[in-house]
């Protein structure tokens, strides 16, 4: 409560909450309204149309049945699928190992770029190279070098001794999906590295100078120093690759087809699958929905890990 003679006086760091303050920010939110209403066009209505979808069933080369409403049947039919849980473990193998090798790869490389060397810029440029090379033709180019007969990795790894004939990597139920991941690995190891380098440019030089006059050695420069400030990034960068991962449908679709055998079948291929080739779209809007509820619990999480972070900078 205000003391008598402080009526028009706000407490600092006290948030201003009288109807003139409302008022007089009125024109900030007309100016939102418009960027509101795109999200809602873009997001909100493709989300209520696919729940929407998912409760009817809906046969795409049967028209004249036409989309009778069957409640959660779609979602029962796709959990009862013998193929479901193949799909979610495979989802979680591909997303995690994309994540981990990314965030690796990317911080060990922005680390090595970030220092002085001769022709760092050449090779900052050249490590761009797989990111801005189109997806459809980096995974097109993979699976020629994984060809069983004619495939360059055959080839160097024969010459090596390391193998004694061609193998059919994309072709075996043991090796397609390490084969997919490392084609997805280093498209999309380049992204993680921009924003983890740009992260390090902006700690300040003269903690790290700091910490080095006082004794520091490099591992406890990146752990006391380093890592607090790049924190942030880090989950941001784990935010979106997570996203990228898990919705990645071409890598896999181009090089397996989800195959052999189902063994590099995600969730994004199954509900293909059953959008396209069972022709099922209840079935397959279903398998969507719950891709995104999935999805946005990894959202949530890494959120709160950034808010996290955030608090504790």
């Amino acid at each position: 409560m205000l003391k008598r003679g402080q009526e028009g006086s706000v407490a600092p760091g006290a948030t201003d909450r009288r109807p003139g303050r409302l008022h007089r920010s009125w024109p900030g939110y007309v100016l939102v309204v418009p960027a509101m209403l795109a999200l809602v066009g873009v997001i909100g209505y493709p989300l209520v149309r696919a729940f929407v979808m998912s409760l009817h069933k809906i046969i795409l080369i049967r028209p004249q049945l036409g989309q009778p409403f069957v409640g959660l049947e779609n979602y029962a039919t796709v959990l009862k699928s013998p193929y479901f849980a193949n799909a979610i473990w495979q989802t979680f193998v591909w997303t995690s190992v994309n994540l981990v090798g990314q965030l690796v790869l990317g911080l060990l490389i922005a680390l090595l770029l970030n220092s002085a060397f001769p022709g760092r810029g050449i090779a900052r440029s050249v490590m761009l190279i797989p990111w801005v090379i189109p997806s459809v033709v980096a995974v097109l180019t993979w699976k020629w070098m994984y060809d069983g007969q004619f495939g360059i990795v055959n080839s160097f790894l024969v010459r090596l001794g390391l193998i004694e004939k061609g193998v059919a990597w994309l072709g075996n139920t043991g090796t397609a999906m390490g084969a997919v991941l490392i084609e997805s690995i280093w498209k999309g190891t380049p992204f993680v590295l921009i924003m983890l380098l740009a992260g390090l440019q902006a700690i300040p030089a003269e903690l790290t100078d700091s910490a080095s006059v006082d004794g520091a050695n490099v591992w406890q420069r990146f752990r006391y120093v380093t890592f607090p400030f790049l924190k942030p990034t880090i989950v941001i960068a784990a935010t979106l690759t997570t996203i990228y991962s898990y919705n990645n449908f071409n890598a896999i679709w181009l090089m397996t087809e989800g195959g052999p055998l189902r063994a590099t079948e995600t969730l994004t291929i199954l509900t293909y699958k059953l959008a396209f080739r069972n022709f099922d779209m209840g079935s397959a809007t279903a398998a969507g929905v719950l891709t995104f509820l999935v999805l946005l619990v990894f959202v949530v999480i890494f959120g709160r890990q950034y808010v996290k972070s955030q608090m504790e900078f």
